[in-house]
């Protein structure tokens, strides 16, 4: 609470009018008894204590109620003072300051000569009211300090939470003058925000129009990119600008600035790109598991580019995220990129982002490419042989020379990213027949490492089975213990086209059909009883087998658009995809 002396100022002279009005001396004391006011006879006292002869002070902050002296000297009040019995006072009226039921302080009104002391005695009522008014005009003004005081405490306390922020922020008027910054935005501008005090100093004149535009809506929300020129260096940040509701509409806009960087690291830590996959999870006790964990391990520690091999559902893109979560990189994005789920016409926009108005249909502001998101990080090409030609030549610049240019941008941005990729496909085969460039094939093919088909480490199958089990019996609710030695047989004369994929499906399909802590042969999906072993067939060739599923899908459909639509949705791919394959198989 605000005490008196924090007002003594407007007191004295609160205490100075009184005195003028009815010309007699004025004391105000404060709860410590000390002389905060007064006039005539007590000005020169003023900042000294009253302990020794404000006794009927006291009695007023006591009971906090008016208090009246007819007999100073001889009342039982000033028993205790020393000047009892030759007091020169003649009559005192005194009123307590009371601030939310308690006395803070008191007001007194003191007689020295008869005249004096007759006037009020006859006029004790109306004197008695007008000292209350006083008491409480004092009592208004303390709190009317201490709500101040709150302001001020409440304004230094806000300020200090928006200076802690990162976050460059700023606070304009419709008008485009900047009305606050905090020290984050100080750091980023310097003298401009210092001198100027406004946005045009700041930004472009298109982000200017696009900020103002939001002061004339309340539920107007900008984001663009910008890039900031400091004396050091340009930063690439995300603003994002919305309005500054008061009570009559739209009273301001705030302007928030955020590092691109940050903005892709929190992504990175919320998200489900950053999958927690370690060199551990790459499961398998035959030699040539070991073999790839261990070189995974060396590799992880460096920048080169990685190339990783094998057919499908073999784990690719688990052992690159488990090499990008062991390296130094770890902090930053994981960017895999499936080049056969990506239409066409869309992948390079998606790869290399757009600036606002780039083409038709683009989105305001623009948008940011995958490969500057992965920047620090990792990005990985998943199913790189099946990259358009026409998109190959850009990825091997990106790699050549780390720097990325938007679709309708005129200045590249530099992308510090390690490139990790993976292809089932034969590359050496798409080379000499022109499918893949052989410039990009060599500067991918730096560090190589190949995953063995499951069929050819059939001793994995174990700890395979074991660690799938241990998932589905948590997400199923079941209690596997055991396989039937059928069971086993089984699966190690399977061929496993789909290899470690394959199997978590098969596991996941008898674990769901029952009710026992042991697996047998007739919870096995039809495929596996019916499969021959591996060694008894002759010519097996997965493109063969491909290329044969997709033919028998075309034949059953209509020659159309439409029946190719319901082809591709039978085989589980979509329409992009199938017209390469339809390519690359030589199929009509």
């Amino acid at each position: 609470m605000v005490e008196l002396m924090a007002v003594k100022d407007y007191v004295q002279q609160i205490a100075e009018a009184i005195a003028t009005v009815v010309k007699i001396d004025i004391e105000i004391a404060d709860h410590n008894l000390m002389r905060i006011a007064g006039t005539g006879k007590y000005a020169k006292g003023v900042g000294q204590s009253m302990d020794q002869q404000g006794y009927v002070y006291q009695e007023v902050l006591r009971t906090g109620h008016q208090f009246i002296i007819e007999t100073p000297g001889q009342h039982p009040v000033c028993t205790p003072c020393k000047a009892r019995g030759s007091c020169l006072e003649k009559y005192e009226v005194v009123s307590p300051i009371n601030v939310d039921g308690h006395a803070v302080g008191a007001i007194g009104l003191i007689c020295f000569t008869d005249a004096q002391a007759e006037l009020v005695q006859e006029n004790q009522h109306s004197y008695l009211i007008f000292l209350t008014k006083m008491a409480e005009t004092i009592a208004l003004k303390l709190k009317e300090q201490e709500f101040l005081a709150g302001l001020v405490s409440s304004n230094h306390y806000l300020n200090s939470i928006i200076d802690c922020l990162d976050e460059g922020l700023l606070t304009a008027d419709l008008n485009g003058n900047i009305l606050h910054f905090n020290q984050a935005a100080q750091r980023l501008f310097s003298a401009n925000l210092l001198t100027t005090r406004s946005l045009t100093s700041l930004f472009t004149a298109q982000i200017v129009t696009d900020i103002l535009n939001v002061g004339k809506s309340t539920d107007g929300v900008v984001e663009r990119e910008v890039h900031i020129e400091t004396k050091i260096n340009r930063i690439q940040m995300v603003l994002r600008a919305l309005p500054i509701d008061g009570e009559d509409g739209v009273k301001g806009i705030a302007v928030i600035l955020r590092r691109f960087d940050e903005i892709s690291q929190i992504v990175t830590r919320l998200s489900l790109q950053n999958a927690g996959y370690t060199i551990q999870d790459i499961l398998g006790d035959s030699e040539v598991m070991c073999e790839i964990r261990e070189r995974a391990k060396v590799v992880a520690a460096g920048k080169s580019t990685v190339l990783i091999r094998g057919e499908s559902g073999t784990g690719k893109e688990m052992l690159a995220r488990a090499i990008h979560n062991l390296s130094p990189r770890q902090q930053g994005m994981f960017m895999a990129i499936n080049c056969t789920a990506i239409p066409e016409a869309l992948l390079e926009s998606e790869l290399f982002g757009y600036e606002d108005g780039a083409f038709t249909g683009a989105r305001k502001g623009g948008k940011i490419g995958k490969i500057e998101l992965a920047n620090k990080g990792t990005l990985f090409f998943d199913e790189i042989g099946d990259m358009p030609l026409s998109l190959q030549a850009k990825i091997l610049r990106v790699l050549q020379e780390r720097q990325v240019e938007r679709i309708g941008g005129l200045t590249p941005t530099t992308v510090d990213v390690r490139v990790i990729a993976a292809t089932h496909r034969n590359l050496e085969d798409m080379m000499a027949k022109g499918e893949f460039r052989e410039d990009l094939y060599y500067r991918i093919n730096v560090i190589p490492m190949v995953i063995a088909p499951l069929r050819d480490r059939k001793e994995d199958l174990a700890v395979l089975c074991q660690h799938f089990i241990q998932v589905y019996n948590q997400q199923l609710g079941k209690n596997i213990r055991f396989l039937a030695e059928g069971f086993r047989q089984r699966l190690r004369e399977y061929t496993w086209p789909g290899n470690v994929r394959e199997l978590q499906n098969i596991l996941e399909y008898a674990m769901s059909l029952t009710e026992d802590s042991t697996l047998t042969e007739e919870h096995l999906s039809p495929r596996l009883k019916q499969t021959k072993k591996y060694e008894d067939l002759e010519g097996f060739n997965l493109e063969n087998l491909e290329r044969g599923t997709i033919l028998r899908c075309l034949q059953t459909s209509e020659d159309s658009v439409r029946g190719k639509e319901r082809a591709a949705k039978a085989l589980g791919i979509g329409m992009a995809t199938l017209y390469r394959k339809l390519a690359r198989y030589n199929l009509k």
